[in-house]
């Protein structure tokens, strides 16, 4: 018996763990994790050579000899991540918060939270950026995209199933397979850069077998990695959090240990996320919260972002043997948007070794099995669809999709992400489930079987697109003269062009190139929409634009340079430019420079110009005139009269409205927010109506609510008529 020997309890230690074994471990485990890196990063290389010879010249983007298989522009996506890699670092630098800009969409700024921002891209290739430039710094995050979201893949897979080669290839077949390698076809360099999933999971694994502050700090900094890299992966990584949690805690044994380990984690994430959610909590009335900040375009795009029910089992485009048939099979059937947005294929490889994974796997996969499920289901949309067809039925998707922010990621395809990395996972338990079957001498045959039949399929073809990048000499002297810039045309087409420019001079700009656009109201300024659009301002209107009225609007927001690419802009909208800027100068305008594309304008501010002014917004209808030539405008049943005030703190103003009731005397409203200031009868009789408003700082709307009834000869909803606008502002005594 072991008590008779006095060494006994030692020779049993030593048998059940031997101490060499655990000394021999860590250091074997972290031997192979680094050769498996430095392989990642190699095939990254491979696969994207020659990049490593262009660095820090041009923009990696993509294989292929064309632009890319089910690429929509995609130039254009890479710059806009190109920009947010210089915006974040360039943040990073002034110590400014990088989740809010006031260099796009001038004067207002814009939130950066709920965008596509990808922070973390920023910071672990802050030193390159430093060293080689932004240009340098994306193609660092291509190479690192590659390889670690292999390495994930590995460190997650290798947990489960042990080994070596058979993770290596799992994650290699995660990393190359056409899910992976579409994102990178469109340059949504954010969704490509996936790897914080599988290290989120990986963190998560380790949570679940045993506590520790290293496990609990590896799984809430994983977590906050994934939160601030888009919202997108915000938003499947906190889903998957819900499934894991309630999955784990329903088949654990000791399920309170677990418990109070999740509770840890999670308290550690929301402290290493506290700045970030502060932020967001300050400027909520600015984030698209709900469906009241939708539109048909946004529906459309989620129902078309949705997965497949066979979406799984497509083939891969990439291959040159078989893609371009396969490419022009799926292209038709999800019109209007390009498959890239709902093509979610695994790889057949991965597949096959997936079901064997959980045919062979006995109870080891019951959880991934079902988190994977769940996920999947949700990956399906708010409706079903069929090779290609919307059957109709309702997913559990459409109603997750009415939750405050949630909504904001729009692509429930990108579900798939964490299954991907699952079925990689029950791959890796297929193969040494078929090493342990086999006799030692043929042990390795079924992973070097899998890599034979993984690089036919996911072979690839050997051209590489490469983006170069202009810098005109216009905005290299404008950077010398700090103002915004109305770097026409603008970006309205979803065209990065602005924003490379912008890199370039590092002036704030008029309008932008971002994921979910704001409301923009300071673009409703008569001069500001102008300029930004090169349309004529009407000679009369209801509300006078008189030089002084223009002059304080650009006092208001001012405008220095104004650069118009002349072989992007017709003839008649160069002409309503000139026309506009000369009536606010006074004068016709001479440009500051200009060759055969850019023209530039320098204009004066205007500093001692400022005084409030008003201009209607939304729900007036275009001015008309009477037979005695009389200036009117229809009003809807809701319309809007703003008044911008360039003056600190709040002050009393006194509009005057003009107004005719259509057909009866109408009740009528003012509000503003979901305050009612003041309230009057209009009658059919045009008459003069004076109302004192207080105004803050900057923009202040106000909403006219009157009953609307349909005119006939038009067949438009209208309320009241309205023939003249105006603002008088009562300077306060401490003021004067």
């Amino acid at each position: 018996m072991w008590h008779s020997h006095p060494d006994n309890r030692k020779i049993r230690l030593k048998r059940r763990f031997p101490v060499q074994a655990l000394r021999a471990a860590p250091h074997r485990a972290i031997i192979e994790a680094a050769l498996a890196l430095t392989c990642y990063l190699a095939l990254a290389l491979l696969v994207t050579w020659p990049l490593a010879l262009r660095f820090g010249a041009e923009l990696f983007g993509g294989i292929d000899h064309v632009p890319g298989r089910f690429r929509y522009a995609g130039a254009e996506e890479a710059g806009l991540h190109l920009w947010h890699l210089w915006w974040v670092s360039e943040a990073i630098r002034r110590g400014a918060n990088p989740f809010w800009t006031d260099r796009l969409f001038y004067p207002d700024g814009v939130q950066l939270y709920v965008q596509t921002l990808s922070a973390p891209n920023a910071i672990i290739t802050l030193p390159v950026y430093l060293l080689a430039g932004p240009v340098a710094a994306f193609n660092a995050v291509i190479v690192l995209g590659f390889a670690l979201t292999g390495f994930g893949v590995f460190l997650l897979a290798r947990q489960y199933a042990g080994g070596f080669w058979g993770p290596l290839l799992c994650g290699t077949l995660i990393t190359l397979g056409p899910f992976h390698l579409g994102q990178l076809q469109n340059s949504h360099n954010h969704l490509f850069s996936m790897q914080w999933i599988p290290l989120y999971m990986h963190a998560l694994t380790l949570l679940d077998e045993r506590g520790g502050r290293w496990r609990i700090g590896y799984a809430s900094g994983t977590a906050a990695l994934v939160a601030l890299s888009d919202w997108y992966w915000a938003t499947v990584c906190g889903t998957l959090t819900i499934v894991w949690m309630i999955t784990r805690l329903a088949l654990a044994q000791e399920w309170r240990a677990l418990m109070r380990r999740y509770a840890f984690f999670v308290a550690g994430a929301l402290l290493a996320l506290a700045p970030f959610v502060a932020g967001m909590i300050a400027i909520w009335r600015f984030l698209p919260i709900g469906h009241h900040a939708r539109d048909m375009v946004w529906e459309a795009y989620v129902r078309y972002s949705s997965a497949d029910l066979f979406g799984l089992l497509l083939p891969t485009v990439y291959n040159p043997l078989w893609g371009t048939q396969v490419e022009q099979m799926l292209r038709p059937i999800a019109e209007p948007f390009a498959p890239s947005v709902w093509y979610v294929a695994a790889g057949w490889t991965l597949m096959i070794l997936a079901i064997t994974g959980i045919w062979l796997a006995e109870n080891r996969a019951v959880h991934l099995l079902i988190i994977a499920g769940c996920l999947w289901v949700l990956a399906l949309g708010p409706t079903l669809w069929v090779l290609g067809r919307d059957s109709g039925i309702p997913m559990p998707y459409a109603w997750l999709d009415r939750l405050p922010l949630f909504g904001a990621a729009r692509k429930p395809g990108l579900f798939i992400a964490p299954v991907l990395v699952i079925l990689s996972v029950l791959a890796a338990l297929g193969l040494a489930a078929l090493q342990r079957r086999l006799p030692s001498a043929w042990r390795a045959a079924p992973v070097a079987a899998a890599a034979v039949l993984g690089a036919f399929e996911l072979w690839l073809p050997s051209g590489r697109v490469f983006l170069p990048l202009e810098r005109p000499a216009v905005y290299e002297q404008i950077a010398a003269r700090p103002g915004a810039v109305a770097d026409l045309p603008l970006d309205i087409l979803e065209t990065s062009r602005t924003l490379r420019n912008q890199m370039i001079h590092g002036q704030p700009i008029i309008g932008g190139f971002i994921a979910r656009r704001p409301a923009y109201q300071s673009f409703d300024i008569p001069l500001l929409r102008a300029i930004g659009l090169m349309q004529a301002l009407p000679d009369n209107d209801i509300v006078p634009l008189r030089r002084a009225d223009l002059m304080a609007m650009q006092c208001f927001a001012p405008v220095r340079h104004v650069v118009i690419r002349t072989d992007l802009t017709t003839q008649r909208e160069q002409k309503n430019l000139e026309q506009t800027l000369a009536r606010l100068t006074g004068h016709p305008v001479v440009p500051a420079y200009a060759d055969a594309q850019y023209r530039w304008y320098e204009l004066p501010l205007f500093p001692d110009a400022c005084h409030p002014f008003v201009y209607l917004g939304k729900g007036w209808h275009a001015v008309e005139r009477n037979a005695e030539m009389t200036l009117y405008r229809w009003a809807d049943a809701e319309s809007q009269v703003i008044i911008a005030n360039p003056h600190p703190g709040s002050s009393p103003a006194l509009v005057s409205f003009r107004l005719a009731a259509y057909q009866t005397t109408q009740h009528i409203e003012v509000w503003r927010d979901r305050s009612r200031l003041g309230s009057w009868d209009v009658s059919p009789a045009p008459r003069t109506y004076r109302l004192l408003l207080p105004i803050e700082a900057r923009i202040n709307q106000f909403t006219l609510r009157a009953p609307a009834a349909p005119d006939p000869q038009s067949n438009r909803m209208i309320s009241i008529v309205a023939f003249h606008v105006s603002v008088e502002y009562l300077e306060p005594p401490e003021r004067k």
